[in-house]
């Protein structure tokens, strides 16, 4: 799963100019190497519920959601890096490391390390930011590109949009799929749209497909992305469907992970979508990248 001396960071520490007026302020080195990409903390959300006094207000903390996604970057540490990053977070007496599995719209999956407030010391109610605080974040969202609507949301107490709403299908739940019934519940067929994603594509020879990331190759996958009327409750039943067992158990059949999805009116957005976890040696590539171009055995 990658490097385990990365940091994932998802509030101010984004804001490089903001970490490096501090890291001066205290005399410590400045802690990151480089940044290694835009990432996202799956089944997590953002919720301001700690009063920093440093900060005079609430700052950004992480509670368990199912099929949420919090946006983020990913960096490479120094050496001493975590030193600072713990100075900096309070750690471990008011925030805490969190090693945790983030994603990247490429469908890998990275092993990382963040900070979550001790539950201890949670105030369990709305903390309003202070406006220094929350430039600061909203300046490195729009740094970095990212998605501010969830911290907009969770800034003044609202519960956040779910960031990525939509699943992205290539195999048996694809329309004429015989699990296609499967998404009648939870997939919006209003909106079904025909797309494509990275990846590789493979005949397991059990009568389904198994996608793999690209590898560095221009390869695509072709399928379909459907809107989700309810993340949460969907991937309640979709992971135990594709035998998922959670970011970070081993033995998963397929991984809930992200691809960046391109439909045919050219739009392209992040969408959930289950790659395949084990090995594809044995198996034949699906050259077309279609599993609807192969023939039912």
């Amino acid at each position: 799963m990658g490097r385990t001396d990365l940091y994932f960071a998802y509030g101010t520490n984004m804001n490089q100019a903001d970490l490096q007026a501090w890291c001066d302020r205290e005399g410590l080195p400045y802690p990151l190497a480089g940044k290694v990409g835009n990432a996202w903390l799956p089944d997590m959300r953002q919720v301001f519920n700690f009063l920093s006094e440093m900060r005079g207000g609430g700052v950004s903390n992480l509670r368990h959601r199912t099929g949420q996604a919090t946006p983020g970057v990913l960096y490479e540490t120094l050496p001493d890096g975590w030193a600072t990053l713990d100075a900096r977070e309070g750690a471990p007496k008011i925030y805490k490391r969190l090693p945790v599995v983030v994603l990247t719209e490429d469908g890998r999956e990275h092993s990382a390390v963040t900070y979550q407030v001790d539950p201890a010391m949670i105030e369990g109610t709305f903390v309003p930011p202070h406006p220094d605080y929350l430039g600061a974040v909203q300046e490195a969202l729009v740094a970095h590109g990212l998605d501010d609507r969830m911290f907009n949301a969770v800034s003044m107490g609202f519960d956040p949009p779910w960031t990525v709403d939509r699943l992205f299908v290539y195999g048996t739940l694809m329309e004429g799929g015989p699990r296609h019934h499967i998404l009648e519940t939870w997939g919006d067929h209003t909106c079904r749209g025909a797309a494509r994603a990275p990846g590789l594509l493979f005949d397991s020879g059990k009568n389904f497909p198994c996608m793999t990331p690209p590898e560095g190759e221009d390869a695509w996958v072709a399928g379909e992305v459907y809107p989700l009327k309810d993340p949460r409750k969907a991937f309640e039943m979709f992971d135990i469907v594709e035998g998922f067992k959670g970011y970070g158990n081993p033995g998963s059949r397929f991984r809930r992970t992200l691809t960046r999805v391109r439909t045919l009116d050219g739009s392209c957005f992040p969408a959930w979508v289950f790659m395949y976890a084990g090995s594809t040696d044995g198996m034949s590539r699906i050259a077309s990248g279609s599993w609807k171009a192969i023939p039912p055995a």
